[in-house]
């Protein structure tokens, strides 16, 4: 067998010594992602929270999540609501944004987020008549905390179920859950004042899918061959 030259050997030592450093941050990189984009979207039930009103609509959204601390991740989302079936008592929709804090068990991502936006209210049948008020439509801010379970398909696909409990006001006083008459009050100015007591709390149920974004596909070289 012939003996290599000591040059050949140093060159061989030199390339493998500086290979193995590269390719294991290749394989670091491919397999951690600082940052993952993720949209999702699906069917809502809304239970208004006024007189029993019932919405079916449509919610979407987007979701940006950062790196994994104490198995605990944090996420900036942003969804909205439109309904596509008003029922027959009052139409909600929404727009929203604010934190998820997701965890991982397995094929599993269980989440809790507390969202902050604002959203406008539709009275349906000509309006909500409110003592010698009607109400056409409102607009509140809205709270909204929640929780949700997201089970993966496969690296890019998962299905979702989703719970909303929400906060709005309303222009009207709610007195054992049914509008009453608001409170007017006469300004210095000797104009009339409507006082805004009333609050009412929605919950949306959502079920639907959730698709995963991949900005850090394998690096992969091709072979010219000789």
């Amino acid at each position: 067998m012939r003996k290599l030259p000591i040059q050949t050997l140093g060159v061989l030592f030199l390339v493998t010594l500086f290979q193995t450093p590269i390719t294991r941050a290749q394989a670091t990189a491919t397999a951690t992602q600082q940052l993952a984009l993720s949209a999702f979207g699906g069917g809502s039930g809304t239970y208004t929270g006024l007189y029993g009103g019932r919405n079916l609509g449509l919610t979407a959204g987007a979701d940006l999540a950062f790196m994994t601390y104490h198995r605990f991740r944090p996420v900036l989302e942003i969804r909205g609501t439109y309904p596509i079936h008003n029922g027959q008592i009052d139409a909600q929709k929404d727009f929203l944004g604010g934190l998820k804090v997701e965890r991982d068990f397995g094929r599993f991502h269980a989440y809790v987020n507390f969202l902050v936006g604002r959203g406008q209210i539709n009275y349906q049948r000509n309006g909500l008549q409110v003592g010698t008020i009607l109400f056409l439509s409102s607009t509140s801010t809205v709270l909204s905390p929640g929780v949700g379970l997201d089970l993966d398909l496969n690296s890019r696909w998962a299905i979702k179920g989703d719970f909303q409990y929400q906060h709005w006001n309303v222009p009207f006083a709610i007195l054992n859950g049914a509008p009453a008459p608001v409170t007017i009050v006469p300004t210095l100015g000797g104009s009339l004042q409507a006082v805004t007591t009333g609050t009412i709390t929605p919950r949306v149920i959502t079920v639907g899918a959730v698709y995963r974004f991949d900005f850090n596909h394998p690096y992969r070289r091709s072979r010219r061959v000789r």
